[in-house]
């Protein structure tokens, strides 16, 4: 993987008249991991989404460079693999099916490869072919995981990754945050869980 940066810059974000956080900044390389710690309300779930690129701050800039050039802010999002409990997957789908779904409107060469991989990585294999109604709420969260990486992003993004997951379920998490950084992506977490933070080597608090 070539080398990766994101960087954010005096973030602001305001809904209406409510301020939900102001002047963070931030930089993480490729292989290091940053943890977003805060408490449940101050805007860690917001300042993701806006990492990610899919909400837009009210002040500030966010930058993702890799190889040394800058990537458009339109084409962060598909720079991005994000796991949340906010990103839905479909219910009449299969786990396989929501890959492949994915797959098809990323048109990632070698799917059926990359859905077996993802599969298996988080744990899923042999349920594959269920359909997620059928789905705990910690198997759709292994599903979430292996959504985010199925298209090889250069910035992995975990909201909370270990909601709803048990002892073997938070292994995932943790092996999967590992790869993602021999791999040299740049890994953040949002997280209240002590534990999930540790695995980073920084962090960063809001509210």
């Amino acid at each position: 993987m070539k080398q990766v940066e994101l960087s954010a810059t005096g973030l602001a974000k305001r809904f209406g008249a409510r301020i939900v956080f102001r002047d963070i900044s931030l930089s993480v390389a490729g292989g290091q991991a940053l943890a977003i710690t805060g408490h449940n309300g101050s805007g860690k779930s917001t300042l993701v989404r806006i990492l990610a690129g899919v909400l837009r701050p009210t002040r500030g800039e966010v930058t993702l460079s890799v190889g040394g050039a800058s990537v458009n802010p339109s084409d962060r999002p598909f720079r991005c693999g994000l796991a949340a409990p906010y990103v839905n997957l479909y219910d009449h789908f299969s786990a396989a099916e929501n890959l492949r779904f994915i797959a098809r409107a990323r048109e990632l060469e070698g799917a059926e490869e990359r859905i077996a991989r993802g599969l298996e990585m988080v744990g899923l294999a042999g349920r594959e072919d269920d359909l997620l109604r059928s789905y705990s709420s910690g198997m759709r969260q292994r599903a979430r995981l292996a959504a985010a990486v199925l298209h090889d992003p250069e910035v992995l993004l975990l909201d909370e990754p270990g909601s709803n997951l048990d002892d073997a379920g938070r292994g995932v998490v943790r092996r999967l945050i590992r790869e993602s950084l021999d791999a040299g992506r740049v890994v953040l977490v949002a997280t209240n869980d002590a534990a999930e933070a540790d695995l980073c080597g920084s962090r960063v608090t809001v509210g």
